[in-house]
């Protein structure tokens, strides 16, 4: 048996892994499986063995149970070792597990999601959790180490992101989506867009409104926007195509594709007259798309006068 951290971890080797001692540089992603028991009595915690997919996280990126990076830089590729840690250790092991199953990792009901106050409060939703919260106690976990990839040779995870790593990425998150789209594949197309989109609010909403830097990112975001509300449109969704091309319009009434497709969103949900309005002032700002907004003009009082017949068909020898 071998002691880590002052004697507060004690390690017993199950299998010895292969080669030697890794580096664990900091940014390495480790992929594990563990079993979670109480040391006193043996019953089984959590058991990544049962989840669809083992445990994953990135060393030095502070995550929230210290202890797990401490005992897996003690092993090697491929070992298995039992850990017995002491309680001082792994006081924040039941909102880890809550997470985890929380997540969807495991089978077991969950409860919505709240801060460690309320979780010491009001409980896990979970009994066996509640119960070490209660009754803090010494935990083993049984690891098996199943892969160590050092940084830069693996995809980093979104979250893992710094704010200058998002900003080189949304151009190829965009460039990746017009493939997608350019392929029929649209459904792809918008996560992509979305993505993009997603860091470039993180971003942004750390800048002044209207200042040079928010300009510049916000014109980056105005395509990316009207290129979602394209994939949007063919999905037939349209309160998002108007949700979105209403955002562009907000801050450049003059934008003409915004215009087209929020009108053609409009002519779906009925919302004739908002239709007409954009149609008119499209046709205004770019002559060209005149014949395009003639026949979605026309389509409209097509759509009108055949409701106002049905309608009036309806009515007929009715009295009130």
């Amino acid at each position: 048996m071998e002691s880590i951290n002052n004697d507060k971890i004690q390690k017993i080797l199950v299998t010895p892994g292969i080669g030697g001692q890794p580096t664990f540089s900091s940014g390495s992603k480790v992929s594990f499986h563990f079993i979670t028991r109480i040391a006193s009595n043996n019953v089984v915690v959590d058991n990544s063995y049962l989840w669809p997919k083992h445990m994953e996280i990135v060393l030095g990126k502070k995550f929230k149970l210290e202890v797990w990076e401490i005992i897996i830089k003690s092993m090697c590729k491929g070992e298995i070792s039992k850990f017995i840690v002491n309680k001082c250790l792994i006081g924040s092991y039941p909102f880890i597990s809550k997470t985890l199953r929380d997540a969807g990792r495991t089978s077991t009901p969950s409860t919505s999601h709240c801060c460690t106050a309320q979780l010491q409060k009001n409980g896990t939703g979970y009994d066996d959790l509640n119960n070490l919260l209660a009754e803090p106690t010494d935990l083993e976990f049984t690891i098996e180490l199943l892969k160590i990839e050092e940084p830069g040779t693996f995809e980093k995870e979104t979250w893992l992101l710094d704010e200058n790593e998002k900003r080189n990425t949304i151009p190829e998150l965009k460039e990746a989506g017009n493939e997608f789209y350019h392929k029929g594949m649209y459904k792809e197309a918008e996560e992509k867009y979305m993505l993009a989109l997603g860091f470039l609010e993180q971003i942004m909403i750390k800048l002044k409104p209207r200042e040079k830097e928010w300009n510049e990112l916000n014109n980056i975001k105005t395509p990316l926007l009207l290129n979602l509300a394209q994939c949007k449109l063919i999905s037939k969704e349209y309160y998002q195509v108007i949700e979105h091309c209403t955002s562009i319009l907000d801050d450049n009434p003059d934008n003409v594709k915004a215009l087209f497709r929020r009108g053609k969103a409009n002519i779906s949900v009925w919302k004739m007259n908002e239709a007409r309005e954009d149609l008119k002032r499209l046709s205004s700002l770019d002559p060209s798309m005149q014949v395009s907004v003639n026949r979605l003009l026309c389509q409209i009082n097509e759509a009108v006068k055949k409701k106002d017949d049905e309608d009036r068909q309806k009515l007929r020898g009715k009295l009130f």
